[in-house]
């Protein structure tokens, strides 16, 4: 962080470049531009995802400048083991702050995690929300699934249709890429089998975001990534439930900005779909940390099928990361007449200040750093940046954290450890900011801190006694949170029980986000955690009580 100016003064200079960075014309590959901050300092700007402004009408042939590496965007990309395949290769500690947690409350706050996993039907429940195109397909096309915004789930004559609304979804990777994490947890856990195959829907879930924009077989100007597609409405009846998934209020649904709906009539997998433009920066974070952290289902002996779909998974996302780099660090996407087009909207392409967001792609790319040089991951622009707005924050977390899980991915072992110490300093900031020792950081929620502290005990920090204890607070008030009465018939529509109705997609509750709550198994579960750190919860009574149905 720079000292010597004011918060004032930062938030001026931040201004300054994004504004910049949306009224300027973008460099061109390989061009710097005037109003770029020093990559040694690194960090990123964490751009809103709802930036306005509808770009400039720009086409493109998809043949993209070369990249640093001098590879195209479609080429192969470098071979990566698993994810701390041979165990965590930092070596890193802590001193530890706080009173220590004594086996007693280890155990209360287990078996209050257990129970809340439980209330809330958590696995059960994923399974039954997660969809998109269902295996039950009697032509048997691509079937896949997500967790989506944007979706009513009605009950009528006791059929279930889950009806996604006129607006259609954002960001889904903000759920589906931590969902994806804590279920390949379970999966290393428990072993269960519908714990790898939910695991697997949301692998084939994240590359059917690319999929749906291919207009043909092989399509020249991919690979590129859609807000969220809309296929035909279909009834599936995968796993004994009947659902009908409605998709035909998108088909096309309202445009809103910043994105549009865009109709792919001859797609290679479903045929007619639409899809929502311009992907925003907001989930990506989510989505490369994931890829990198779902190495955990890969820890078990795994059907051939599920190795190849997350292969898959990751060869994609490596050839887009690749493909963004080439594109002078833009995100193509179709505009409304369905051409490749490389918007100008800032929500589409990373400035210099970006610094560790370029890094997590350029390490899930080409498995090196390149010539970018983000110090330990916090830029000096960056109290600033968290402060613009309440979603800043989590998209230059997200990035960081991608950052250093994909350098331990790519073998950049003392690239990881450096920015491993800036996750750190920002684990530090934040826990001093809500015990009041420190400046709470701008728009850092309870459930936002849960979320920092999960990834990074995963990645392999070991967490502090205080952390802990915080951990075990938010624990308890998520618990208490699920005695709602009122919440019951939303947890189990499918029951005979359950009346006709509209219910929510996707449960409330206060502590921890939904999406988030299996997340903490990855401190006994991730290939990274770290043996160092204070436990979080008692590995043992976790790997002995499978979850309640």
């Amino acid at each position: 962080m720079s000292r010597g100016r004011t918060t004032s003064e930062l938030a001026a200079l931040a201004l300054a470049v994004f504004a910049a960075a949306c009224s300027d014309p973008v460099p061109a590959h390989g061009e710097t531009s005037s109003t770029s901050s020093s990559t040694g300092g690194g960090g990123s700007s964490g751009s809103a995802g709802s930036s306005s402004g509808v770009g400039t009408s720009e086409t493109s042939t998809g043949a993209a400048d070369s990249g640093s590496s001098g590879e195209t965007g479609d080429g192969p990309g470098p071979e990566a083991a698993p994810l701390c395949a041979g165990g965590l290769p930092l070596q890193y500690e802590r001193t530890d702050v706080g009173d220590p947690v004594d086996a007693d409350a280890l155990a209360l706050a287990t078996t209050q995690y257990l129970d809340l996993l439980d209330e809330v039907r958590y696995f059960a429940l994923a399974r039954e929300r997660v969809h998109g195109w269902p295996q039950s397909d009697p032509r048997g096309r691509y079937w896949f699934g997500t967790w989506w915004s944007g979706v009513t789930v009605v009950k009528q004559d006791g059929m279930v249709t889950y009806r996604h609304e006129d607006h259609g979804a954002d960001n889904n990777g903000l759920r589906t890429g931590p969902l994806l994490e804590g279920v390949c947890y379970a999966a290393a856990l428990w072993q269960r089998p519908e714990d790898l195959a939910l695991a697997r829907t949301m692998a084939r879930g994240m590359v059917a975001w690319i999929r749906a924009m291919e207009r043909m077989p092989d399509d020249p100007d991919g690979p590129m990534l859609c807000r969220a597609f809309y296929p035909e409405p279909i009834t599936a009846t995968d796993d004994g439930r009947t659902i009908a998934i409605d998709y035909a209020l998108n088909r096309p649904g309202v445009d809103a900005d910043p994105s549009e709906y865009v109709h792919v009539p001859a797609n290679p997998d479903w045929g007619d779909v639409w899809i929502k433009n311009k992907r925003s920066k907001d989930d990506i974070g989510h989505m490369l940390r994931a890829i990198a952290q779902s190495s955990a289902c890969m820890s078990l002996d795994s059907e051939p099928e599920l190795a190849a779909d997350f292969a898959e998974l990751r060869a994609r996302y490596s050839a887009w990361s690749r493909r963004v780099e080439d594109d002078g660090w833009r995100i193509a996407t179709l505009d409304k007449d369905g051409a490749r087009w490389l918007p100008d909207d800032l929500l589409a392409y990373f400035v210099d200040a970006e610094c560790t967001s370029k890094l997590a792609i350029r390490l899930l790319g080409r498995f090196d750093a390149g010539e970018l040089d983000c110090g330990n991951g916090i830029g000096p622009l960056d109290p600033a940046i968290i402060a613009a707005n309440d979603h800043n924050g989590n998209i230059l977390r997200s990035f960081h954290e991608a950052a250093a899980n994909n350098a331990l991915l790519a073998g950049q072992t003392a690239l990881a450890q450096q920015l491993v110490d800036g996750i750190v300093v920002r684990l530090d900031q934040a826990v001093d900011g809500f015990e009041g020792v420190g400046d709470p950081v701008p728009h850092l929620g309870e459930a936002d801190l849960v979320d920092m502290l999960a990834h990074a005990a995963a990645l392999g920090v070991p967490l502090t006694s205080r952390e802990v204890r915080w951990l075990h607070a938010r624990i308890a008030t998520a618990l208490a949170s699920c005695a709602d009465p009122g919440l019951q018939p939303m947890l189990h529509v499918f029951d005979a029980a359950t009346p006709d109705g509209e219910y929510g997609f996707e449960p409330g509750g206060s502590g921890i986000n939904f999406v988030s709550l299996a997340a903490l198994l990855g401190t006994c579960a991730s290939p990274c955690a770290n043996p160092s750190g204070r436990p979080v919860l008692d590995c043992d009574m976790v790997a002995a009580r499978v979850p309640a149905e």
